[in-house]
């Protein structure tokens, strides 16, 4: 539906990703198929962007590389959110410390406010 209110709007580009647990199980490329079956979209110019993870050899994130799939580890939005809910640390490298002081905080505040 949004993507559709998108054409009618003019647009003929739209940007593409996965999110971390599609490119965990294989299928970096959902979001772009999805989009390409989509019915109205057909001339909807997609550009795909590259996946990124945790480069556990690293300690960083950086691009994904299929052929060293088991040194990523796939950390999802919701995966992250549930790690600053409880107080957890993400593994190191993974965001700058400040930037998680106030997302962790952020979370923690709000599941202290439900």
């Amino acid at each position: 539906w949004y993507q559709r209110r998108v054409r009618e709007a003019v647009v003929s580009t739209q940007s593409t990703g996965s999110s971390g647990i599609n490119a965990e199980y294989g299928e970096a490329t959902h979001g772009r198929k999805v989009l390409t079956m989509a019915p109205g979209l057909g001339q909807l110019t997609i550009i795909p962007f590259v996946v990124a993870a945790y480069d556990k050899t690293k300690s960083q994130m950086a691009f994904y590389d299929a052929s060293r799939h088991e040194d990523f580890l796939f950390i999802s939005g919701s995966k992250m959110r549930a790690i600053a809910r409880s107080g957890e640390q993400p593994p190191p490298g993974f965001m700058a410390p400040s930037a998680w002081d106030v997302m962790s905080s952020f979370y923690k505040n709000l599941a202290a406010q439900s």
